[in-house]
Parts: structure tokens; sequence; C-alpha cells
């Protein structure tokens, strides 16, 4: 048998990674006593600056958290990617509570002699101590513990208890995805996950204030608004003199809408009787029927469907 000697065969060169460019525009303002940064992330499609597609990413950052805002968006260009110049800027919101909290948000590419609209958003929730007490209506979550990967709040919505429990994991270094679920007596469900923040501190330092409102509804406490804020407490500048002997009632604390749903359905023992004498009530058959599925593949029944005719009117629903 015929061996070749190892050190005879030639070796391929190893050819580098390919060189992916992407250029990131810093931009920075302070708006109600609250600072704010906006990352605007101009990548090309071929990986080097020369004309063709970029896809504009948008971050935003506010008391060392950074979070994605918006959808990216693609444009074509034919002028230099790394020499751009945007126009941000926010204005106040319409009306809300607590008031100073909601922001519309612009930004423009300037090229030239031609301003072209990049993103928009209405929706922007961040404001450094809001007064919650405002809102009149309100029913607040409180934190039942904290361990290392979750914290766990309780509250009572429709006179019903309900857990919220956030989780979060490390993606790789100060990136972090967060879920958050529901629990009532037993049935619950996943509200958000995979949601991810850039953090430069340590995640346990961040709480949640989770609050709903009451929505009109028949019956009565059936149908509810829920919101989700970040909270993080705002460092005092090592120079403070007064630093030495401040007190936890002193703390400031930025406050970053989330997330949101107006139809959060729950309640304690609703009174269905309230929806009147047209109202025909069901009743049970007694135990349900156990039904052997014979092989892992799922049969086909009624429920098979690839598309649900549901999903259209799924918005048009009463409020049980």
């Amino acid at each position: 048998m015929y061996v070749t000697d190892p050190r005879s065969v030639s070796r391929r060169p190893v050819r580098p990674l390919p060189r992916l460019e992407r250029y990131v525009y810093t931009y920075r303002l302070v708006a109600n006593n609250t600072p704010m940064q906006f990352f605007i992330s101009v990548e090309p499609e071929s990986g080097k600056p020369i004309a063709g597609t970029y896809t504009f990413r948008l971050s935003f950052k506010a008391n060392g958290i950074e979070r994605s805002l918006a959808e990216p968006t693609t444009r074509i260009l034919t002028v230099d990617p790394r020499t751009l110049d945007f126009v941000v800027f926010i204005f106040p919101g319409k009306s809300c509570l607590p008031t100073g909290c909601l922001w519309s948000l612009r930004i423009w590419l300037r090229v030239k002699f031609t301003d072209h609209r990049i993103f928009g958003d209405d929706d922007l929730w961040v404001a450094k101590d809001p007064d919650f007490n405002s809102i009149g209506d309100a029913s607040f979550a409180r934190m039942k513990n904290a361990t290392t990967g979750e914290q766990v709040y309780n509250a009572y919505i429709g006179r019903a208890l309900v857990t919220f429990i956030v989780r979060w994991q490390n993606v790789s270094n100060d990136l972090y995805k967060y879920s958050l679920d529901y629990e009532a007596d037993g049935v619950g469900d996943n509200l958000f996950k995979d949601f991810k923040l850039k953090l430069d501190s340590d995640p346990r330092s961040i709480t949640f204030l989770i609050f709903s409102m009451p929505s009109n509804s028949i019956p009565a406490g059936a149908s509810h608004k829920l919101r989700v804020w970040l909270r993080s407490l705002v460092p005092l500048p090592a120079s403070d003199p007064t630093t030495s002997y401040v007190l936890p009632f002193n703390d400031s604390y930025i406050y970053q809408r989330i997330w949101k749903c107006d139809s959060f359905k729950i309640g304690h023992r609703l009174d269905f009787d309230s929806l009147g004498a047209k109202m025909v009530t069901a009743f049970s058959s007694g135990a349900p029927e156990t039904i052997i599925i014979p092989n892992a593949a799922p049969l086909e029944d009624l429920h098979n469907r690839s598309t649900s005719i549901y999903t259209e009117k799924r918005q048009r629903g009463y409020d049980f």
C-alpha cells in the first residue's frame, strides 16, 4: 500500500472571512429631563460602501438600556454611506396619562437639497419619574420575588389574581432576550418573547411596572388594557456631594413602555347573566371523551386548517 507523506501534501491557503461593513450614526438629545440616544445603522447588502441596496435599522437608548425601534427599511444609495446626514427630532404625542411620556419620532435623511423620511414612530413612551398615580383606575402589580433569571409579579385584574413572570436569558455579552408569561388558577399564556435589550448594567437591576385599566365590557370586569414598562434607576453623579447620604425615596427612575394589550380578557366569577334574557346557555354533557391517537402523526379532523376563518373576524368580537 502506498502511503502519502503528509508533509508532501500542499496545504490550501485558508480564505479569510468576508469583511462586511455597516455604518452606525449616533444622535443625542434631552427631552423632559431624559437623555436619549438614537443609533441609525446603515448596512450595505454587498457589505461594502458601493452603490446598491442598503438596510436602515434604528435603535434607541435611555439610561443604559438599548432596544430596537421601528421596522428595518431599505433604500438604494448611490452616495457615500459613510458621509450621510440625518435630521432626528421628537415632539410631544397626543394627550396621554401619565403626561410627558409619549413622543413622536421622525428621522429624515438629508442628501444635498432633498430630504427622505426614513423612520417615523408615534409610540415612543419614555420619561423620568412620571406620575402613574394620575391614572385613577389603574391596578398595579407588585413584585412577589426575584431570582437570577426571573421576576414574579402579582396583580388583581377583574378581581382575579394574576401572576406575571418576567424571564431573561443572556444571548451574547451585554445582549439579553426577555419574555413575559401570565398565569391565573392554572391557566396562562405567553404575552411576548425574544424581546431583546442591550444593557450597560446587571439585568437584575431592571424592574418592571405592570398595570391594567378596565375597559367597558359586558359582563363588567371582563376586558382590560394591560401595560408593561421598564424601570431603571438613574445613577447619581460621582461628583455629587449628596451621594453619601441619599435616601431611597429620593431615587429617580427612567421608565419606558415596551408592550401593551388593549383586550386582555380575564375576570373573577363574571356575571354572564347580565347579557340579558336573550342569552342561551349550553349545559355540560359530563366528563370529556378520551380519544386515543394511534400514532404521532396528527389525524385529519375539523381543526386541521392551514388558515383559520376566525382570524379575520377576531377583531369584531364582543368583549366577552
